[in-house]
């Protein structure tokens, strides 16, 4: 299995070399208009004499596929292999609502709909330019899945939808049923999860106890634990080893590992460099 680590860190030059040394694969960094040009930080304080590959979120509508495939030929002369691209329609946050930040018809402010459709544009294009970028598209609904499939472009699937087999789907009158069943067989896919990991049961019953109500999508109410993402996760280190054995019986190949607080990224790349020491 291939562990990247989604949480790339402008701010701490020594976070891809520690990684690297631990045996990650690679670092997801995310969109954030305001943190400043990561391809230039990249260049900037790049170890040349590591592998780690830095995964860098882009939005679609934000840049222009020509100018995207002329920066991976450059960094490619630069440091050959180490770049990556996550196309993601993008999560838009409150401090950016206000403005579009693209002059076009698709920006910021457009929905969601529309900077998907706009994405499976996008990878249209990509796909038949040639290109030295290595890509990954973020998928959350079935449109966007269908359409890096059709082109057999790499997948970053989120566990929720992995877990549930089948994407959700709104109807008209906003109710949430299930969709299109998933179908990963052949596919190239990154698994997005949110694992919490202590070495024993007890440690997750006494740190996280399952007495908090919730109401699933369609109604049924069940007692879970704390979810600090719609993507977490309990495992015992023990059950850690399982479930990544699950995922490469299911043809995946690759995660992508978040934490949500400092503390669960410290056991996060604690345990699963443990687990890469212990599974060379």
């Amino acid at each position: 299995m291939i562990f990247y680590y989604f949480g790339g860190s402008l701010h701490d030059k020594n976070q891809m070399t520690n990684l690297d040394d631990l045996g990650f694969k690679g670092v997801l960094f995310t969109y954030v208009p305001h943190q400043g040009d990561v391809f230039t930080w990249m260049v900037d304080n790049m170890d040349k004499s590591k592998k780690i590959k830095y995964l860098i979120a882009i939005r679609p509508h934000t840049i222009s596929p020509q100018y995207l495939s002329m920066i991976a030929h450059s960094m490619d002369k630069i440091a050959p292999e180490r770049l990556q691209i996550n196309l993601i329609a993008g999560h838009i946050k409150p401090d950016e609502v206000d403005f579009g930040g693209i002059l076009g018809e698709v920006n910021d402010r457009s929905s969601v709909k529309d900077r998907v459709n706009y994405m499976i544009e996008y990878l249209d294009v990509l796909n038949l330019m040639d290109t030295k970028l290595d890509f990954y598209v973020s998928c959350t609904n079935p449109y966007a899945f269908n359409a890096a499939a059709s082109h057999n472009n790499k997948i970053i699937l989120p566990y929720r939808d992995y877990k549930k087999g089948y994407f959700d789907f709104r109807k008209d009158d906003g109710q949430v049923v299930p969709g299109q069943k998933l179908d990963i067989r052949g596919k190239k896919i990154m698994l997005a999860v949110s694992p919490i990991i202590r070495n024993t049961q007890d440690e997750i019953d006494s740190e996280f106890p399952q007495n908090i109500s919730r109401r699933s999508y369609y109604g049924t109410e069940y007692l879970d634990r704390e979810r600090f993402t719609a993507d977490t996760e309990y495992f015992t280190y023990e059950d850690f080893g399982v479930f990544i054995k699950k995922l490469e019986s299911d043809g995946i190949k690759e995660v992508l590992f978040n934490s949500y607080s400092e503390k669960e990224r410290e056991n996060l790349i604690y345990f699963t460099a443990r687990y890469m020491k212990e599974n060379p």
